[in-house]
């Protein structure tokens, strides 16, 4: 009886190993490295700034945008231009969006064919606010 359930337990963890090892191989040849395209949605910010900067120089990222409002203290084109400059083959590429126009007319060259879309973007705190007013 023992011998049996052995023989079973083991029939159905099989499948199941083989089903791993094939998803584990799919997924390194999904996409080569140097080839992702990232998009950072607030990348002129104060955190967007450092994240984009990460992000150009990871050797998986091929392509980055930075997108943000125009509105922002430092322009989106700036700090694509800044990264640019980096020892490294991503290219990269600003956007920038008046406040108030419709994000779908503006967004669809920077979104198109994204495989990462981070965003950091909120809204700075005012004079005498806390952090728990922003909630």
């Amino acid at each position: 009886d023992e011998p049996k359930a052995k023989a079973k337990a083991k029939a159905k963890a099989e499948p199941k190993a083989k089903a791993k090892a094939k998803a584990k191989a799919k997924a390194k040849e999904a996409k080569p490295a140097g080839n992702f395209k990232v998009c950072v949605c607030g990348g002129a910010g104060g955190i967007g700034q450092p994240l984009s900067l990460l992000m150009a120089m990871d050797p998986n990222v091929g392509e980055l945008c930075i997108f943000d409002l125009n509105v922002a203290m430092v322009p989106a084109a700036g700090v694509a231009t800044d990264l640019s400059h980096l020892e490294r083959k991503c290219g990269v590429k600003g956007y920038s969006m008046e406040v108030g126009k419709n994000p779908i007319d503006h967004l669809e060259e920077c979104l198109t064919g994204c495989h990462l879309v981070l965003v950091p973007a909120g809204v700075p705190r005012k004079p005498g606010m806390t952090r728990d007013d922003l909630f």
